[in-house]
């Protein structure tokens, strides 16, 4: 991580540029196939559901996959805006201004993959809604805070392709190649995020950190609320697909465990990152540390 440097993420950036046409195409989901790796769906835990149900659910989890990483690409690409204006001009100001051009083209792949997901469905999934107002409560928050949200949702990234969707051999091949273009440019995202939390940092006084961290623990809560919610809306959603009703403990199991693997999926997959511990361990101390490691336990 010490080698990370602007003008080598702003290289690697043009090399692996594409476009939205080339990765989308006219291609469609396999009815047949998993849309959503094993690995982040809830599938596998649940038992009230029969395999072909379980291959169903994974359609639903895929529109509110996608639907979550746009909803997040809401306030990273503002967020990175200010952070390459104040840079002014040079290396740093063209690599974050290509960043937020690559975040405002991901949140367009996102949306129409949504589309594409509820076309194949035969009706609109339900999903978050209020981006404009998470922007706008996310952005309020301390600087530091919110760029440590943005490194945590970049490793996380990397993370959940290498692991989880690369190396699934029976899953969809319109998913592989939406999340490979993905991961090939968060790929110089995170190390930019990983960078510019460094430089929030470097500028702070001991109880500007304590506030960021005190932030941070708040927007992850937050974090928790849209999964919670979201996690409600998968069993109506399946319920809806599949043209059936649920008995309440049927609901109960799979929003709890859409919940489960949600949390997983978004929130501990990025802060047990190795690259993020070690970005977080630079710019806290062991109280701040413990801080969030309480928070995250409850």
């Amino acid at each position: 991580m010490s080698d990370y440097s602007y003008q080598d993420c702003l290289e690697a950036s043009y090399r692996v540029n594409w476009r939205i046409e080339e990765v989308l195409g006219p291609r469609k989901f396999d009815p047949a196939k998993r849309w959503m790796p094993s690995a982040l769906s809830a599938a596998p835990a649940i038992g009230c559901l029969s395999e072909a149900e379980k291959i169903k659910l994974s359609h639903v989890e895929m529109g509110a996959y996608a639907h979550l990483f746009g909803y997040v690409e809401e306030f990273i690409a503002p967020l990175i805006t200010g952070r390459a204006k104040a840079h002014g001009e040079g290396e740093a100001f063209e690599a974050l201004a290509n960043f937020v051009g690559e975040e405002v083209k991901h949140m367009h792949l996102f949306r129409r993959l949504r589309r594409r997901v509820d076309g194949q469905l035969g009706f609109s999934l339900k999903l978050l809604d209020g981006e404009q107002e998470v922007t706008r409560y996310v952005l309020a928050k301390n600087p530091g805070a919110v760029l440590l949200l943005t490194a945590c949702i970049e490793w996380f990234t990397q993370l959940h392709y290498l692991t989880a969707i690369r190396e699934d051999s029976d899953l969809d091949v319109l998913t592989k190649n939406v999340f490979r273009a993905h991961w090939l440019e968060e790929s110089q995202h995170a190390k930019m995020d990983h960078l510019e939390t460094l430089r929030a940092f470097s500028a702070m006084e001991t109880t500007e950190r304590d506030r960021a961290v005190g932030d941070l623990i708040e927007l992850v809560g937050a974090v928790d609320g849209l999964l919670q919610k979201q996690s409600a809306y998968d069993v109506e959603n399946l319920a809806a697909y599949l043209g059936r009703n649920f008995s309440r403990a049927e609901a109960e199991e799979i929003y709890r465990e859409e919940l489960k693997v949600k949390r997983w999926t978004f929130i501990a997959s990025g802060v047990s990152h190795p690259n993020f511990v070690a970005l977080f361990t630079q710019v806290t101390t062991p109280p701040q540390r413990e801080r969030v490691q309480f928070a995250l336990a409850s």
